[in-house]
Formats: structure tokens, sequence, C-alpha cells
């Protein structure tokens, strides 16, 4: 009986990196062993190939087209068995000649169909306008990261697909980012990009698809900077749209809510509460973005007035002009104060000192929120880490911890707010009606008038 290998040439790959995938044939005529090299016209990447899997299986689902590339080859094998099947019926010997004309035609089928129908392998811009199909409220933000990775791609290796990202690829994609001077923080986003590229094409996403990064330390303001900002006068003509980023801010660190969290927030989400001496309270609840968690959590006197202010919509812009507008309101408040932005390298820190107001972002609200809480609560660091849900199980996150935890940081804020001074007086705030939500009488006491956080 004949022996069937298939084998592939990695000797002499293609320029997308795929190799040709040959069968050998050895049998014996007359005494004489014979051996043929023949062409399948199957080509395929050489993380894809496994001769040793059974026949229909030898390419890798990993490869898009597996199914039509195995198909050939099995063909190609069946037609084999029935030529030497045939001679034994006839008891006629077979040629190489004979095996060599079913590899060629195989070949020329493969390449005609080549020529007719181009690879129908998506590129990365076109997975990439399937994941904004699939998302289609991205932020901007969002949509520009991702955009950007699909040009890095593309200029590191025009027309390159997602089934020549290899392992080895893959590390020398990631050496060349990194090569570019970007950060570990920046590179991650191409990994998971990648991923979802893997994971829209139903492709089993390669467990060497990882990153893991740290990050440095957080950018967060002190009281009196806090204060600064606040009282920093802005022309409301001129720069209303600072005026509007100081409050989207101030929410946002009483709140300490993420960026994409503040965006997602609707008149809905706030709702009028009574609470046991404290009378009414308003609530913020709905569902972290990023962990799928419920938040509830009580609305401070200043975060109160905020929201009736915007009448129950958040008003937005991209992340990207909310951080160009915050580094221009630090700078007129004069937030001069050196610090030093770390930032991981190839996983190694590189120091930066630099002016405060270079380095605010969207990120600093939240964590500065977080110190305030801290402070006002004398050093409670449990009821911090409890305010930024990073507590597992005692967080603001359910009706009963919110009733246990919400008092202790209306009162952290009310102390913050307590020992501030020359903070302008906020305008004066009536009950009245913020989407479907009361705003009770409470967001007006004295407190509002005296808090600069």
């Amino acid at each position: 009986m004949p022996g069937f290998t298939f084998r592939q040439l990695t000797s002499r790959p293609l320029a997308d990196g795929r190799c040709r995938v040959v069968l050998d044939v050895a049998w014996s005529e007359q005494k004489k062993k014979l051996r043929a090299k023949l062409p399948t016209g199957v080509r395929t990447l050489p993380v894809h190939f496994n001769a040793a899997a059974k026949p229909g299986r030898i390419i890798s689902t990993r490869d898009p087209n597996s199914s039509a590339l195995n198909e050939r080859l099995t063909s190609l094998l069946s037609d084999v068995q029935k030529t030497f099947t045939l001679a034994e019926t006839l008891g006629q010997p077979v040629t190489p000649e004979q095996l060599h004309a079913l590899g060629n035609k195989k070949e020329e089928a493969a390449t005609s169909a080549a020529e007719v129908a181009p690879s129908a392998e998506p590129t990365f811009a076109q997975l990439y306008q399937q994941w904004k199909d699939e998302h289609p409220h991205s932020t901007p933000d969002a949509l520009r990261r991702y955009q950007q990775v699909v040009d890095h791609l593309e200029r590191y290796h025009h027309g390159i697909k997602l089934a020549q990202v290899t392992r080895a690829v893959f590390i020398k994609y990631t050496g060349h980012l990194q090569g570019l001077g970007l950060s570990d923080t920046t590179v991650v986003q191409h990994v998971r990009f990648l991923r979802n590229c893997f994971r829209i094409s139903e492709l089993h996403i390669p467990s060497w698809l990882t990153m893991r990064v740290r990050f440095g330390r957080a950018v967060t303001l002190q009281q009196d900077e806090l204060g600064a900002l606040r009282r920093v006068e802005l022309d409301p003509v001129r720069q209303g749209y600072l005026i509007r980023e100081r409050e989207r801010l101030l929410f946002q660190t009483q709140m300490l809510v993420r960026d994409s969290d503040l965006r997602r927030i609707q008149p809905h989400h706030v709702t009028a509460e009574q609470w046991p001496g404290r009378g009414t309270v308003l609530v913020l609840s709905f569902h972290q973005k990023k962990t799928g968690d419920q938040v509830r959590f009580p609305m401070p006197p200043l975060a109160a007035s905020i929201w009736q202010r915007w009448e129950g919509k958040v008003p937005l812009i991209s992340q990207q002009k909310r951080n160009e507008y915050m580094k221009e309101l630090a700078q007129l408040a004069g937030l001069e104060r050196v610090f030093v932005r770390v930032r991981f390298k190839k996983g190694v820190p590189v120091e930066e000192p630099l002016p405060l107001w270079r380095v605010i972002s969207t990120h600093t609200p939240r964590h500065t929120g977080a110190d305030m809480v801290l402070w006002g609560s004398y050093g409670d660091q449990n009821l911090k880490e409890v305010a930024l849900g990073h507590l597992a199980g005692a967080s603001v996150y359910g009706y009963d911890t919110l009733t246990r935890y919400g008092p202790l940081l209306l009162d952290a804020w009310a102390r913050v707010g307590a020992t501030a001074e020359n903070a302008p007086t906020a305008a004066p705030v009536l009950p009245g009606v913020v989407g479907n939500c009361v705003v009770p009488p409470m967001a007006v006491r004295p407190v509002l008038t005296r808090f600069v956080g």
C-alpha cells in the first residue's frame, strides 16, 4: 500500500508569510521504491498547519479559509487513492507522472480561483468597520484610538491581514511600537484591537495575544488646587466652554465616576430618597460600564447644584477635548506644582517632571475625589476604597451598603467643604424638577456655599 504524507515547504515562504503544502507519496513498483512530491495548490501560515491531524483538519480553523483548503487536500488525497485502486484492479503500474498530473490539476484550479476571486479575508480596516457596527454608541475617543491602530498596522506592513499575525509577527510588531517611543498603555490598545479582530472573525484568540501593563501614580489635586480651579474667573462669553468643563470636573470629583460613566448618566438615573435623620437625598443609580456593577451613590450638595443646572443632561464633548480644556483651565488657575509623571516603556518606568496643569486629565477628578473622601473621613482608607468600588463585599453598590456608607460619604464631603476659605458663593439653587427627579431643599444648605471640592 502506498504511503501518504502532507508536508509544508517553509524554506521559501510567500511575501505574506504563507508556505506551500505538498503531498509526498511513497510506493513500490516491481520491487522498486518510488516517490513523488505533488503540488496541492494549498498555502497557509506555518502556525495553521498540522501534518499529524486527521484528513480534513490539517489546516487549522484559525485560517479563515480552512474549510476550502482542507477540502482541496482531501480531494487530492482521494484522487490519488482512486488512481492506485484502479491500477491494482487493471494490473497496471502507477507512474510518478500520473500522480504529478493530479497535483498540477489542483494547483491550476487554485491559481485560477485566486485570479477570479481574490482572497475574501477582510482587511483590518474592514474588521474595524465591523467593530464600529457592533458598537454604534462608541465614543469618538474609542473610535479614534482604534483608527490609529489600523493606521499603525498598515504603515508597519502594507496589506497585512489577520492570518499573518503569528506569535513571531506579534512580538516584532510590539517591539516596533515600543521603538517608536509609545508607552505600554498605548501598546496595549493595539493588543485589545487585535483580540477584537480574532473575536469578530470567529477565530480562537491566541493565548499569547496578551500584554501586562503597569501604571504610574494617578494625578490628584490638593484641596487648595481644587479651590483654585473653582475660584478662577472666567468670561461667560469667551470662555463658556471652560465654565462647562469646570462643572463637569467638579461633578465628576464629587461623584467619583469615570469619564466613561459620566457620559452615560441619564435623568432617570437620579432619584430622591428619604434617609432617616437626613431627609431627602439625591441618589445616583446606574450600572458601571467597566465592571457592570450597580452604582448607588449619594449626591453631595455641590453635585446636586450642578445636576440641576444641567437639567438632567450632562453636556458631552470628546474625551480628547475634555483633556485639552482641563489643561487650559488648570493653567489659568496657576497649577504649577511639579508632578513627576511615570510612564512604563518596555516595563521600565520613565520619569518626567512636569507642571501639574500639563498632566491633569479626565482620570484626575475620580482620584481627587477619593483623596478628598480620605481626608474628610479622618483617614478612613476603608471608606475611600468603598467610594471607588475597590473593596469587595463592602461597597456602595447596593441598597443595604448605601444606607451604611452613604451618610459617611456625605459627612466626609461636608468636612472638606467646611475647611474651605475664600470660596465664592454658588448661585442659589431652588427646589425644582430635574428631568423626572425632584431636587430637594437640602441641595441649598449652607455647606454648598463653603465647598471647594
